[in-house]
């Protein structure tokens, strides 16, 4: 029988677009058991901040520690984007594999297009299929050796298209900055159809971490990468576009009330890093909550979180605090410096335009 390992396995599991629209966030129309268990089970963070309200920069900040505007990661890193995180980032799990661990991918990811830019030992289940990333548990913890293991399972959920049947049985939450129409009612309903399966799936690669034996041993990250997909949300700074929900449970993380405090996702590395007794590196710019969320301190390390959207003229800037937001909407006629142009031109290779410079930082004029 393998040695247990010294430091406990860490799994991430991240999804699109999910905002707060869970049960254990108050909707109560949605059938999401597993992760409302999670949540009860550990730490649900009230007032999460994702550091921009698109995919890409916010998942660079998760797994880097570090804001969009330092990482390089601003915008997206597909067409006609192409943004990249600078060269010299370090990422979670390359960070972790030099502490010894065994990193794999379990299919999405959205950081950088080469999987192996992250620092991944294995990749598994690469075809945006959620029961096979679930999956992907039985045969990752079925080997668990003498070292620890991270494993981040990235679900495409809930991102557009909707194809599941609606499920409006329990009835339809509408927030309430939408307006209840027809149109919108029949939309959120395979919106939360969505959601309802994808909690299916984090149930199957939660049971298979139980039959493994390795659930004890594992501290489990549930991190969305901002708010909804619709109006007034996503790809906006304002709270429906960067709240999100963020559950942590595992060795060090048990039961408690809700932490209200605000986070951002810049502090789960460093953070994690406290947990696991590893030293991130010093150009980490997240706050480490361990010490306050094991009551050590009674103060939370920060009182404000930071948000940022660039893209195509539309940059804005925003501050969050428990009680308030303030974003700065810069509009038309803001000087920055771009990878690249927001539309391809015409023969460029795929990743940058040529004659820029993909690694040079943003600053806003």
């Amino acid at each position: 029988m393998p040695a247990e390992p010294d430091r406990p396995n860490v799994v991430l599991i991240t999804s699109h677009d999910l905002g707060l629209h869970l049960g254990c966030y108050g909707v109560g129309t949605g059938k999401t058991p597993n992760l409302d268990g999670l949540a009860a089970s550990g730490l649900q963070f009230n007032n999460a901040v994702a550091t921009s309200p698109v995919c890409s920069p916010s998942r660079g900040s998760l797994l880097t520690g570090r804001y969009p505007q330092s990482n390089g990661l601003i915008g997206l890193t597909h067409s006609p984007w192409w943004w990249r995180l600078d060269e010299e980032e370090e990422t979670l799990p390359e960070l972790l594999g030099e502490a010894g661990y065994e990193t794999h991918l379990a299919d999405f990811q959205h950081v950088a297009p080469d999987v192996k830019r992250l620092g991944f030992d294995y990749r598994h289940s690469a075809d945006h299929k959620a029961d096979e990333t679930a999956g992907a548990a039985r045969e990752i913890f079925a080997d668990v050796g003498s070292d620890p293991i991270y494993v981040q399972f990235g679900f495409s959920e809930t991102h557009r298209p909707f194809d599941r049947e609606p499920a409006d049985e329990d009835g339809i939450h509408v927030p309430d900055y939408l307006e209840g129409t027809t149109e919108i009612r029949e939309d959120l309903a395979r919106f939360q159809a969505e959601i309802n399966y994808l909690d299916q799936q984090v149930g199957e690669l939660l049971r298979h971490l139980e039959e493994h034996g390795e659930r004890e041993n594992t501290i489990v990250v549930f991190a969305v990468d901002h708010g909804i997909p619709y109006p007034g949300a996503k790809w906006w700074c304002r709270d429906p576009g960067t709240e999100i929900s963020l559950l942590v449970d595992g060795p060090d993380f048990e039961s408690a009330p809700p932490v209200e405090p605000v986070i951002s996702n810049v502090d789960v590395l460093p953070t994690l890093f406290d947990a696991l007794d590893l030293s991130p590196p010093d150009r980490v710019e997240g706050m480490s909550f361990y010490d306050y969320l094991t009551g050590e301190t009674e103060n939370a390390p920060r009182e404000a979180a930071f948000t940022q959207f660039t893209t195509g003229g539309d940059e804005s800037r925003g501050v969050v605090t428990e009680q308030y937001i303030l974003i700065r909407n810069f509009g038309g006629g803001t000087s920055s410096t771009r990878p690249m142009p927001i539309r391809r031109a015409e023969g460029a290779p795929t990743g940058q335009a040529p004659g820029l410079d993909p690694t040079r930082s943003y600053t806003t004029g």
